[in-house]
């Protein structure tokens, strides 16, 4: 009985650190708002427009090695046609003439200008093959730097001229806190990580344990013996 009792104390003092983290990181969310914690503050969407112009299409030389398509459609990227080639395992990108696309530094460049809302001018495009602050992304970005406040920064995906996201100065901490709250500290979003299970059951055994506790407390009396005592 000593040993459920020193084990429920010490389970409470697990969980009132991550009842403390919750809140913590719960105002800042609240004091933030959406748009700051998802580094929106210059941010608009960017879409792909339709082709202004008729395409010569892909002939079946070019389709050959793509028995497996899904879908071809057809768009304009910083004003330039691409070709687009929905298959089961990616879909491929391709210029107007057939050949692989490869976004430039001055496609990226217009993509995150279009997505950028503030004044501010662009100080520096980068190549990234491995972009640390897009968790997950797997292929080559541009990293296009605007000199503004917050440092805005905007990825365009080097193989499809996508815009991906926008990072600022203060995304670390909003990333950090989301991490703290849904106990995901690879950064992957995954709230069904094997932590968040343990916590659930620790939460779980701490109730179970409160509960056996008051019950021994109840049938053995000493719950009340020790309320008549205090009142004498």
């Amino acid at each position: 009985m000593r040993f459920l009792r020193w084990l429920h104390r010490w389970t409470s003092l697990v969980l009132v650190l991550q009842v403390i983290i919750w809140c913590v990181s719960g105002f800042y969310f609240s004091w933030q708002g959406h748009q700051s914690l998802a580094a929106h503050d210059y941010f608009q969407p960017v879409s792909t427009s339709a082709i202004s112009q008729p395409l010569q299409p892909l002939s079946q030389a070019q389709l050959k090695n793509h028995a497996d398509l899904l879908r071809v459609s057809a768009r304009e990227v910083a004003g330039q046609p691409q070709w687009v080639l929905q298959q089961p395992d990616g879909d491929l990108y391709l210029q107007a003439n057939g050949e692989p696309w490869q976004t430039s530094i001055e496609q990226a460049r217009a993509v995150a200008e279009a997505s950028y809302t503030g004044s501010a001018a662009v100080v520096g495009v980068d190549y990234l093959p491995a972009p640390e602050e897009l968790i997950g992304q797997q292929s080559a970005v541009y990293r296009v730097q605007f000199a503004d406040e917050l440092e805005t920064r905007a990825y365009v995906d080097a193989t499809s001229g996508e815009l991906l996201a926008h990072r600022n100065s203060s995304w670390w901490l909003s990333d950090w806190m989301f991490r703290l709250h849904f106990m995901d500290y690879t950064g992957e979003r995954d709230f069904n990580n094997l932590l968040m299970t343990a916590a659930a059951l620790l939460a779980f055994w701490f109730a179970l344990s409160g509960f056996i506790l008051l019950v021994r407390e109840v049938r053995s009396g000493r719950m009340w013996r020790t309320r008549k005592s205090r009142r004498a």
